[in-house]
């Protein structure tokens, strides 16, 4: 059988800095507490990544689109009785792939408005009640476990793929090719430069939301220093 591109470019570089930053976010937020300011950039640029993902599953190549690999429930139960095929995620990694992106999403917000208790606060906490906030702050670790949840079948899974069915799903994810397992299968198209530089723009226009750059603090009252006599 011939190799074929499975996964973009774009989208692997998605897939592998999401890794990195993800951990990057846990370990300065968990383990190196004292480092909330880089934990609020990885976060901000997390953001960005999901901005621009979300795109990319509209305008970018084939295997990359929403539409290609979020299944019907029918080929769900197809795929579990062994008669689903096709290239790029099955059916229920499609799914595992909407799951993570929900939680990412609703811990990167939840993020944005939480603070420490402490010395620190998101970029959008000064939009809520100092309650509201603290909730926020609960919801986020609390999702950011359930998401390490996810993390970890998704990474048996992959696994579990190569010992037991003898299928790689590293390699395409590094070198975007994989063999082809019937002749009807193609390689991707589509997601050209116009629509990657529509998804960096959205990436970019996320970020720029979330790091609260376009929110100018009121002025604090001036201190009077003298008496009035």
């Amino acid at each position: 059988m011939q190799r074929i591109r499975v996964w973009d470019l774009p989208t692997r570089l998605f897939h592998w800095a999401l890794v990195l930053i993800v951990f990057l976010a846990w370990f300065t937020g968990d383990v190196l507490e004292s480092s909330m300011e880089q934990h609020q950039w990885l976060g901000i640029a997390i953001v960005g990544l999901i901005g621009f993902r979300l795109t990319w599953g509209l305008v970018g190549s084939r295997y990359a689109l929403f539409s290609q690999f979020v299944a019907k429930p029918a080929q769900v139960k197809a795929y579990l009785k062994g008669d689903w095929k096709g290239v790029g995620h099955n059916p229920l990694g499609g799914w595992s792939v909407v799951v993570m992106l929900l939680l990412l999403t609703a811990m990167v917000l939840t993020g944005l408005f939480a603070n420490n208790d402490a010395d620190f606060t998101a970029p959008l906490a000064f939009m809520v009640t100092s309650d509201v906030s603290s909730f926020l702050t609960r919801v986020h670790y609390l999702v950011f476990k359930l998401l390490f949840v996810v993390i970890g079948l998704h990474i048996l899974a992959v696994f579990a793929y190569k010992w037991i069915l003898g299928k790689d799903l590293i390699q395409p994810m590094i070198d975007g090719h994989k063999l082809a397992e019937s002749e009807t299968d193609e390689s991707a198209t589509g997601g050209g430069w116009l629509a990657l530089i529509l998804a960096l723009s959205v990436a970019a226009l996320a970020m720029w939301g979330a790091s609260a750059a376009w929110y100018t603090p009121p002025a604090k009252p001036a201190v009077q220093t003298t008496p009035d006599w």
